[in-house]
């Protein structure tokens, strides 16, 4: 067993160990920090109140023999040291509409920390927080253990939380493409996705997709596998980047409306479309205008689509091949959503509408198009029918 010591310290100290670096979060374990700005805001209203805020539990990893200076993991409390440094680097204001105390509302609304009065960043600075040294002869296991624990009491760990506190190859692969700047400027995962690190585990499924194919993955098996087979020794790691940073370099070209942003924000559709981005680098198809029309017109009919409509008596047989395509995709959307076999549909689907349509099929589109909108027109002006 190992001990632990109730210590304090300043602000101050806190922020000085951050900035320097010998305070640190070590992320191959650890979850995402992403508190919104508005928890951010609570925090610093709390330490302005002077009151209390949960303790924090460091751990001093590694020391210097020579010099005597050491590296502290925060094994718990990141987003609140993070929100503490944030504010007093001024990359955040207290908006008054996240305030909760009436007096803090009318003495520090729209406040940076640089527009506090030398009074209020004197007393910023001294806050004394709650520290739970954890003995440095604990081990790395232990460390992870009980980060484990610790969080048990804010919200069970997902399964892709618990892969992140193995680190390896594999592991810090999935975790850089995670941090490359298409999610967050496509917006394509939420703050929660991110806090729960469901970017990485979508960027370990790529590449999985890249690596073995379409595969199953209604449960977590092949990603568990993934990340403990391939923690070392992961001779095709930068080929497998390379191919997914090729793949997220094509992206963009498919986000050519707001109705194709929509629905590729969806990570159903986003998987199901960088299955077809990697058919395309196997056979070295080059992304044109075609391509992204195509699949533009392929989301529009999609839209009116619904397993509502019958259209038996009133299309032809071309309008009915799309139809019947549309169908098997919603169906496929819909339910058991990472089998392999719907997983397959809707790569196929998708595949087809963007590659494989003839002229008449082409020509059927438009057509099938106005037949939808008029039916759906009906449906909304006699809903009973």
């Amino acid at each position: 067993m190992f001990s632990f010591n109730p210590n304090r310290k300043s602000v101050s100290e806190i922020y000085r160990m951050f900035n320097e670096q010998k305070l640190v979060v070590d992320d191959t374990y650890q979850r995402r920090s992403v508190w919104s700005e508005k928890d951010k805001i609570r925090l610093i209203e709390t330490i302005l109140l002077n009151l209390i805020i949960p303790e924090l539990f460091f751990w001093k990893a590694s020391t210097d023999p020579e010099t005597g200076e050491s590296i502290t993991h925060i094994v718990d409390g990141q987003q609140r040291i993070k929100a503490i440094y944030s504010y007093i680097n001024n990359e955040f204001k207290l908006k008054p509409q996240a305030l909760l105390d009436n007096g803090i509302k009318q003495s520090y609304s729209n406040k940076f920390f640089k527009d506090l009065d030398p009074e209020d960043k004197t007393s910023f600075w001294n806050y004394q927080l709650m520290v739970i040294d954890i003995d440095p002869k604990a081990s790395r296991k232990d460390i992870i253990t009980m980060f484990n624990r610790l969080n048990l009491t804010d919200y069970n760990l997902n399964d892709q939380e618990k892969r992140n506190s193995m680190s390896g190859e594999f592991a810090s692969l999935a975790r850089e493409l995670s941090e490359n700047p298409i999610w967050e400027g496509y917006r394509l995962f939420t703050t929660t996705d991110i806090k729960r690190m469901k970017d990485v585990e979508f960027c370990a499924s790529l590449l999985l997709l890249f690596r073995k194919g379409i595969i199953d993955q209604t449960d977590q098996s092949a990603l568990n596998q993934a990340y403990e087979e391939l923690q070392t020794g992961y001779k095709d790691a930068e080929k497998d980047k390379e191919a997914v940073l090729a793949a997220i370099d094509i992206l963009p070209h498919f986000f050519v409306s707001d109705q194709a942003s929509k629905f590729l924000k969806k990570k159903t559709q986003l998987y199901t479309l960088f299955s077809v981005i990697f058919y395309m680098l196997r056979k070295d198809i080059k992304v044109s205008t075609d391509h992204t029309n195509n699949l533009e017109k392929f989301i529009k009919l999609y839209s009116e689509f619904s397993n509502d409509l019958d259209l038996t008596s009133e299309i032809n047989d071309a309008e009915k091949t799309l139809f019947d395509w549309l169908k098997k995709y919603k169906l496929a959307s819909s339910e058991g959503l990472n089998k392999h076999t719907n997983r397959n549909i809707r790569y196929n689907v998708m595949k087809d509408f963007m590659f494989e349509l003839s002229d008449e099929l082409q020509k059927a589109e438009d057509s099938l198009y106005e037949k939808m909108v008029a039916a759906n027109v009906e449906i909304v002006e006699d809903p009973e029918e």
